[in-house]
């Protein structure tokens, strides 16, 4: 049995100077507050990164190849079965378990899935405990705050407190693309004694082209530490050779040039929400804190953020 460390993880020299050629949805990594399981069709396991081992009992050298059903209870397998039966009959990208006993042993994870390829993904968050929050509950009011507002402004920064109140980050910003790609902060919510961003303005190359693209197809993204290991995809590659596309994945960790950039701005953790408005990138929801190793929001809570909240409402105008 090969027990695989961490630190074999798949981490290209930082280059800031080719970062618009970095396949970014082929890193090959997971963040460590979550580990992925990718399965064929017939769910035969294909790929599995490395600390399913510590999470979730599943030893990566023994199961690929294996069945799904001979790694985890039948139930949990029915479960993820009808999850995605009702997911593709309903044309959601990534359907959602919260707080499953994925091994019947009473540990909690939020679970997310979606489709890769012609791989079935599914990706497993052990559940943050202490917090007992009708999310929803929460979220609707502030929503609603944010509608009432009648211009882009006033509604950017009423959706910056709220997201504020929902995570918990030290400063969020609003972020709305320019014609030639350069961006501006035109609303902003930060902790007392923090230097402001509001008015600032950023060049295009800030935001890779295929980032962008990425963006627009994962619209919600967390980086719960800068300095986190992350843990490598096994294999590497399937037998066409080809390495498996994390572009929807929750945990997929994020390209070493943006982790450099994130700590020269003095951030420890981020969270990111795509704006959308016609099929294309308006801008973005942007919360940072200089608090290192904090996952400070649960996937339910960035669940709502992401589907039913600030999004919607500010590319509405």
């Amino acid at each position: 049995m090969k027990k695989h460390d961490l630190n074999e993880a798949t981490t290209p020299s930082v280059d800031l100077t080719n970062c618009d050629q970095e396949p970014i949805h082929l890193l090959g990594n997971v963040q460590a507050y979550g580990c992925l399981i990718s399965t064929s069709a017939d769910l035969m396991v294909n790929h599995l990164s490395a600390n399913c081992a510590d999470l979730l009992g599943v030893e990566p050298d023994e199961a690929v190849g294996r069945r799904l059903i001979d790694l985890l209870p039948p139930q949990t397998v029915h479960d993820f079965r009808t999850k995605l039966q009702i997911s593709s009959s309903g044309g959601a990208a990534i359907s959602r378990l919260f707080g499953y006993d994925v091994q019947g042993d009473g540990k909690l994870f939020d679970i997310s899935i979606h489709v890769s390829g012609q791989s079935y993904v599914f990706e497993f968050e052990e559940k943050i405990v202490g917090e007992d929050r009708d999310d929803l509950a929460l979220v609707q009011p502030l929503i609603a705050r944010v509608n009432k507002k009648d211009n882009v402004l006033s509604a950017a920064q009423e959706a910056a407190m709220a997201l504020q109140i929902m995570s918990g980050f030290d400063r969020v910003m609003v972020y709305r693309f320019a014609p030639d790609g350069s961006g501006e902060v035109i609303a902003e919510r930060h902790a007392a004694g923090m230097e402001p961003f509001l008015g600032l303005r950023y060049p295009a190359s800030d935001i890779p082209k295929q980032a962008r693209e990425l963006y627009k197809r994962s619209t919600l993204r967390l980086i719960a530490d800068v300095n986190g290991e992350v843990s490598p995809i096994v294999p590497e590659k399937n037998p066409n050779g080809e390495a498996l596309d994390l572009s929807l994945s929750v945990t997929r960790a994020v390209s070493p040039i943006h982790l450099e950039y994130l700590r020269n701005m003095g951030v420890a953790a981020s969270m990111s929400v795509s704006i959308l408005k016609d099929g294309e990138l308006w801008g973005f929801l942007h919360a940072t804190t200089a608090r290192p190793g904090m996952l400070i929001m649960n996937a339910e809570r960035r669940s709502s953020c992401s589907r039913r909240c600030f999004p919607m409402s500010l590319s509405a105008r």
